[in-house]
């Protein structure tokens, strides 16, 4: 697992709804993305970003225990008040969906472990929050993201972006309209 790390600053919420740290991740089965985003009277910031990889040519199995194992990490290391993941999509390979379908659910079935309120958003409803539109793409996402947490993402994963991105469009959204259009806890 790569990141960065960074020290957590004490956190308190201005309403019921607003998370203090939301971890966004942003699952595949080779390379998952994570993001960790802290918000303290509603100012945002980065604490730690990066990715967990598993090699090419491990069996699926190992895969999936190394990317339960890596939440975990993230999990007792950060103690996100919520999680974020990216909702299914449209996938025209059905063994792609499949496999991205398993890396969900084992990152689902380690939240679940944990008890952890986890969200999940749609891609288009993401990049809405964070670049104004849906149809954004990779570059736009990263440029905004980096933007809203002043920050150098140069050299950083795409999927590390998307994670940051999700996390944000959650503390965003919760931050609209007192929280009105955050959805259900998976």
């Amino acid at each position: 697992m790569s990141s960065r790390p960074a020290g957590r600053a004490s956190t308190t919420t201005p309403n019921a709804v607003l998370p203090g740290r939301v971890l966004g991740i942003d699952t595949a089965l080779r390379t998952t993305g994570f993001g960790i985003v802290d918000c303290s009277n509603r100012r945002l910031r980065a604490v730690d970003y990066g990715v967990i990889k598993t090699a090419r040519g491990e069996r699926l199995s190992e895969c999936l225990r190394r990317l339960a194992g890596g939440v975990r990490e993230l999990l007792d290391r950060y103690a996100p008040d919520a999680v974020v993941i990216e909702g299914a999509f449209y996938c025209r390979n059905v063994k792609t969906a499949m496999l991205l379908g398993a890396a969900r659910g084992a990152v689902i079935a380690v939240l679940g472990e944990y008890g952890t309120a986890t969200y999940e958003y749609a891609p288009r409803r993401v990049k809405q929050a964070v670049c104004g539109h849906g149809n954004a793409s990779k570059d736009q996402v990263a440029l905004l993201v980096a933007r809203h947490l002043v920050l150098s993402l140069e050299g950083v994963h795409d999927d590390a972006t998307d994670a940051l991105a999700l996390a944000l469009c959650h503390l965003q959204t919760c931050m609209t309209a007192n929280g009105l259009l955050v959805p259900e806890v998976l």
